[in-house]
């Protein structure tokens, strides 16, 4: 699939490969970005051959958020658009708010790679997905709040309070400073901290071939089941999602057969 703004490619079967391509801006997320996102994400929906995704930025940055010089936003049009809350909330809030829902419901895990600064929309980026591996030159910045805004913003008051605990949340995003890659993973902002650059890529792919060895329909029913529970209403109701869960995948061919691999293993 051809981009403007992102690229896609597909390193190993299974795996998909979505970098944020414009290294010029730092990646800064354009009307266009989003378009290109959309795009992508409807075809990973239907694309179940595609089995993770690997998300990472061009250049010496993740993502610096939202492009603030965006020509579409700076024309004519753009600025009617800000022009008052509710045409605002349809047509600009709602549409970059959608991607992050979008990287939910699509059916593949997500593992971003971050390479360097994530800020605003870039760190929302990183935080919606299901694994975040951080390179030596990561960094993490609500920047939302520094340029006037909430920090509450693409879903950051959602995830990094139930990452790093809500009081060191709140510090975070009220000051709107950088967290480096160190405090990160000690914080457990991030999954796991890799030391040398060069191996930040091969690192993402192992991770994500690690989850090929699972069974397509019990991978998608992990990411599904982790982030429905983390609103489960009680104990009882957790339980029984995942009741279901198994229920289903161990009465799918997949079951059966590790089964059988495992017994075979242990006889040896």
């Amino acid at each position: 699939m051809e981009f403007e703004t992102i690229r896609f490619e597909e390193p190993e079967p299974g795996i998909g490969l979505l970098t944020y391509n414009r290294p010029d801006r730092l990646n800064a997320v354009s009307l266009g970005m989003l378009d290109d996102l959309y795009t992508l994400f409807h075809h990973l929906r239907e694309n179940l051959e595609v089995r993770v995704l690997v998300i990472t930025g061009a250049g010496r940055g993740f993502s610096s958020g939202a492009d603030l010089k965006d020509e579409r936003m700076m024309s004519e049009e753009g600025r009617r658009l800000f022009s008052s809350a509710s045409i605002h909330l349809e047509a600009v809030q709602k549409k970059y708010s959608g991607v992050i829902l979008e990287m939910r419901r699509i059916p593949q895990p997500i593992i971003a790679a971050v390479n360097g600064h994530a800020a605003g929309a870039g760190l929302c980026f990183a935080l919606a997905s299901d694994v975040i591996i951080a390179g030596p030159r990561a960094a993490f910045t609500p920047s939302f709040v520094n340029i006037g805004l909430s920090a509450g913003e693409l879903g950051t008051s959602y995830f990094l309070p139930k990452m790093v605990g809500a009081a060191r949340a709140a510090e975070i995003m009220m000051t709107g400073r950088t967290v480096g890659p160190v405090e990160a993973e000690r914080i457990g902002l991030v999954s796991r901290l890799v030391d040398d650059e060069d191996k930040l890529m091969a690192t993402a792919l192992d991770t994500a071939r690690t989850m090929l060895g699972k069974s397509q329909l019990g991978l998608r029913m992990t990411k599904e089941v982790l982030y429905l529970n983390l609103n489960a209403p009680s104990l009882e109701a957790a339980v029984e999602l995942e009741n279901r869960n198994q229920s289903i995948t161990s009465c799918a061919p997949e079951f059966f057969a590790a089964v059988e691999n495992f017994v075979k293993k242990s006889r040896k």
